[in-house]
């Protein structure tokens, strides 16, 4: 796996913060790298500021690997994702001729100046095409800056996870009766002994059939199955409604 935490993503947009646009792009992210076994060790939401853009990503670099930016790629005002990530690397923005190349075919005689805004990158930057856009991903040090527009995110972020495809993760749930405080020591003990498991707990409040579901999950089975039956034979019987 590609670095020590995994990714990293940065939604980007004042609509998003202010509650105008509700993020779609950060769930679908994470359901991908799920489904080719990276895990999303972090994810943040910064306002169209290029300080505040430059430091999510400075935040994440170094710890996180990749990382994924959604939103601010355009050709109006508030676009400055290229220039937050510019700075933060410490690189100019440069005009990348093969975009703007892509950019005057697209739009023909019906380009308006505006537009060329597209085809500036930070220095250094490669182009990850697709054959679904005529507009490449701009990727500069396994940062790649994605459109904001679900849709076009989607389209990108499916070929861009295969390129981090690993183990699966393995997923074991157990559905228990009591709330959380009558199986915390338990817990306390399985998570001590068990370290390469991941185990969640998860109370409900309402009228399902269950009051906590535990959750125990790696990439590898063996580790999983042994912390499973640690925590059953610790359990009593009778609090186990069912598992997965």
């Amino acid at each position: 796996m590609a670095g020590r935490s995994g990714a990293a993503a940065i939604v980007i947009g004042d609509e998003i913060l202010s509650g105008k646009i509700r993020d779609s792009n950060g769930p679908y992210l994470i359901d991908k790298l799920r489904g080719v076994g990276m895990p999303l060790g972090r994810i943040l939401t910064v306002g169209d500021d290029l300080d505040e853009i430059a430091w999510a990503i400075n935040s994440c670099r170094g710890t996180f690997r990749p990382l994924f930016t959604s939103g601010g790629i355009g050709p109006t005002h508030d676009d400055l994702t290229v220039a937050g990530v510019a700075r933060a690397l410490g690189r100019e923005v440069i005009r990348h001729p093969e975009i703007e190349a892509a950019i005057r075919s697209h739009y023909g005689d019906a380009m308006k100046e505006e537009a060329l805004r597209l085809a500036n990158v930070p220095e250094g930057a490669v182009l990850v095409r697709s054959p679904r856009s005529w507009y490449p991903v701009i990727a500069v040090e396994e940062i790649f800056l994605l459109p904001g527009v679900p849709e076009l995110f989607r389209m990108h972020v499916d070929g861009l996870v295969e390129r981090y495809r690993g183990d699966p993760f393995y997923l074991r749930c157990v559905y228990l009766g009591v709330g959380e405080t009558e199986v915390a020591a338990v817990l306390d003990r399985i998570a001590r002994e068990h370290p390469a498991v991941a185990l969640g707990s998860y109370p409900r409040l309402d009228d399902a059939d269950h009051r906590v579901k535990l959750t125990l999950e790696a990439q590898v089975e063996a580790p999983v199955e042994a912390a499973l039956a640690a925590l059953l034979a610790l359990l009593p019987v009778e609090i186990v409604l069912r598992i997965e």
